[in-house]
């Protein structure tokens, strides 16, 4: 096996797993990532979590062909992935909004590894290989979990990041709409000990920022975003060679505000042939920092000093601001 599957012993884990959904977690380190152009001295994958599926997908996983055209939006989960897809997929299309407007997100950029962590009706990763060229995927793998072809091809990425705080508020009610069944204490607590997906965080969003000599990546955050959504257009589509006027750029900054967002069904994985129901919209609140309104003082100042303990260098701590 070229992963190490570690069961999570921690205490907190243990009492809460199977009231709040989590009984089949599992922590899945890489053995091996000498292919990872990674610039940490004598760097070490951590394990990541995941679920017990990922045993059965591991050769999947690995193997999965990926092609020099293809165009990847990775991110820790809850990062603003869906608003950084929506605008990568539109650049890239010649600001097709009809095409966005009738088709699913879900089916534009298929989600990569979601068989990893949730069952699905298709396998993701053959969902992905069946989808047709230039395929757009999605991924949350962190750099030591992509797939071997992917050092290889190197093909275009956009990483985005989120602070925290935001991370932490946005992932609890996302799971809790999902499977999730106890309260944003106790998830913000599992979270600061790396026990929901994909964590730990931190080393997601450092060792992608770590990696060397790969001009195939783009680094966005969802506050650079937030603050000149313009500018950032520019570099995506300065990114990927794509140019386009001013008035274009005005409809793809009004179909990417967040009010056009959270009413785009498109977006929000929803069926439009079902009504919708009040508070279902994938897209929640759009907030630089709801956290400010959510979280008690005392869980703020834990993940600040979360963020000291996991980020020691003061380069790696301003990706978390």
């Amino acid at each position: 096996m070229s992963f190490e599957y570690i069961e999570i012993s921690d205490p907190l884990y243990v009492e809460n797993k199977e009231k709040n959904g989590e009984d089949d977690f599992i922590m899945v380190r890489a053995k091996e990532c000498s292919d990872v152009p990674i610039s940490i001295p004598d760097w070490q994958p951590e394990a990541h979590c995941f679920t017990t599926r990922f045993k059965n997908l591991e050769k999947s996983l690995l193997e999965a062909e990926v092609y020099p055209d293809d165009v990847w939006v990775s991110s820790y989960p809850k990062s603003g992935t869906t608003w950084c897809q929506e605008m990568v997929w539109l650049i890239c299309n010649n600001l097709n909004f009809e095409a966005a407007r009738a088709e699913s997100l879900r089916t534009r950029f298929p989600f990569f590894d979601v068989g990893l962590i949730h069952d699905t009706k298709t396998c993701s990763f053959e969902r992905v290989r069946q989808t047709p060229r230039p395929r757009f995927i999605k991924t949350h793998l962190p750099v030591s979990h992509l797939p071997k072809s992917y050092w290889k091809v190197k093909p275009k990425t956009v990483y985005i990041r989120r602070n925290p705080k935001s991370v932490a508020v946005s992932y609890f009610h996302h799971s809790r709409g999902i499977f999730y069944k106890g309260t944003m204490e106790n998830f913000i607590h599992s979270f600061m000990r790396e026990h929901h997906f994909y964590s730990p965080y931190h080393a997601h969003v450092i060792e992608y920022h770590e990696l060397q000599g790969c001009d195939n990546v783009l680094y966005l955050s969802y506050e650079e975003m937030k603050q000149d959504l313009r500018s950032v257009i520019g570099r995506v589509c300065a990114f990927f060679g794509k140019s386009y006027s001013e008035a274009e750029l005005q409809q793809l900054l009004d179909h990417l505000s967040f009010e056009s967002m959270r009413e785009n069904r498109a977006v929000n994985y929803e069926d439009p042939n079902v009504p919708r129901v009040d508070g279902s919209r994938f897209m929640r609140k759009g907030q630089l920092a709801s956290w400010k309104e959510e979280l008690p003082p005392e869980l703020i100042e834990a993940l600040d000093q979360w963020t000291l303990y996991k980020a020691p260098k003061e380069e790696h701590r301003l990706l978390f601001r």
